[in-house]
């Protein structure tokens, strides 16, 4: 099957995964909220690696970082990361079951939450609560539909 790129629809769901990662929550619900962001940037990077490629991924994260008022780099840090160690595995990880792709990104997520808790603690905040141990839970549970929701959206797209 032929991967075409799909820009309008690629732009159009990370700007809402962006938007979802800036979306004022209760401090008890912000600390489980998913890294969508990072996830919808691994389907891209599945899909058209080439179209999402490093830089794109460093000017998302440097504008959530001024948007969520972090420290400037670190949500570009960890979007370059994760990008990078999936697409290591791009080959293989693409014909993984969903539900083991899922597994993956739970342990990738949970190495990214590991940075996290360093990058934060060198700036002197306080260690994070179990709801923030929980969120890659949530991505695990998350992923499954997420794919297949934006890969048949590819698919109609890519037919028109």
């Amino acid at each position: 099957m032929i991967r075409r790129d799909t820009p309008g629809l690629r732009w159009v769901s990370i700007i809402l995964a962006f938007l979802f990662m800036i979306m004022p929550l209760p401090a008890w619900l912000s600390s489980l909220r998913p890294f969508l962001l990072a996830l919808v940037a691994v389907f891209w990077v599945l899909e058209t690696p080439k179209k999402m490629g490093f830089g794109h991924l460093f000017i998302i994260g440097l504008l959530l970082d001024l948007a969520s008022f972090s420290l400037l780099g670190e949500h570009a840090l960890r979007l370059m990361l994760i990008a990078l160690l999936v697409g290591r595995i791009r080959s293989q990880f693409r014909f993984y079951p969903v539900w083991q792709q899922a597994l993956i990104l739970l342990a990738i997520l949970y190495v990214d939450l590991l940075l996290l808790t360093i990058i934060r603690l060198f700036e002197g905040l306080p260690l994070p609560s179990i709801g923030f141990w929980l969120s890659p839970v949530l991505a695990f549970l998350i992923w499954p539909w997420l794919y297949m929701l934006l890969d048949i959206l590819r698919l109609q797209n890519r037919s028109k």
